[in-house]
């Protein structure tokens, strides 16, 4: 089977555990000697400034390296998929419905054709029809339309949600330069230290970098589309008269 996704737990450049990220700002706090044994409540206290930092970051920024291809083989006649039951390559990671790059249906041939979002109620008219389906919606889960009238995959491309990171061991979802920069703002500021917003400033600067480089050979013309490569043409034999 053809992959559209690097392996499930393939690592991004900068991903440290828990563990060494609450060490690392309990240093830069100022607690370098009790680091291996803080204060009573300290170490939860660190940890909700990166777990919470990592989670606004998740939310505001796309361009975080976490997005993938999910799949769904569908159903004949089956209109709705819960978002949570995309099965590919037995990865455990699972999409996020607020972050949707895009959706596609592929038919038995394999040809990808995008469905465009939103399915307007007098579309339901024709509901006991089956065909190939043109149209999705999110609403408690994935609604496409018509129902598939074969055996096709639905495909959505868009990020996953956060890997969890209550544990010592566990690493960070996003860069953890980045996840650290902006908890040690958030943690310097809750204690009045004066370097607060010089540490925000190298955030968000390191924040521009990572978003920048995002984009990486992209150039952006306003008005233009660029379009696949056109199919080859079949010659057809000559007939002789």
């Amino acid at each position: 089977m053809v992959s559209f996704n690097c392996a499930c737990d393939e690592g991004f450049y900068g991903t440290e555990t828990l563990l060494d990220l609450r060490t690392s700002l309990l240093e830069r706090l100022g607690y370098a000697s009790q680091a291996d044994n803080p204060p009573p409540g300290m170490a939860r206290l660190m940890d909700n400034f990166l777990r919470r930092g990592q989670e606004f970051l998740y939310r505001r920024h796309r361009a975080l390296q976490t997005e993938r291809f999910f799949q769904w083989p569908m159903v004949v006649g089956e209109r709705f998929y819960d978002i949570p039951d995309n099965e590919l390559d037995g990865c455990t990671k699972r999409l996020d419905a607020y972050k949707i790059s895009g959706v596609y249906v592929e038919d038995l041939n394999g040809v990808w054709t995008p469905l465009r979002k939103g399915i307007p109620p007098t579309f339901y008219t024709s509901v006991n029809f089956n065909g190939l389906p043109v149209r999705y919606e999110i609403r408690q889960c994935i609604e496409i339309f018509p129902a598939p009238s074969a055996e096709y995959t639905l495909w959505v491309k868009g990020h996953f949600g956060m890997n969890r990171f209550t544990e010592d061991t566990d690493t960070s979802t996003l860069d953890s330069e980045l996840v650290f920069l902006w908890a040690l703002a958030n943690a310097k500021n809750h204690y009045g230290q004066p370097d607060a917003a010089d540490v925000a400033t190298q955030a968000q600067a390191y924040l521009r970098e990572l978003v920048a480089g995002s984009h990486g050979t992209a150039r952006y013309v306003p008005g233009t589309i660029e379009l696949p490569p056109e199919t080859p043409p079949i010659f057809l034999p000559l007939q002789v008269p």
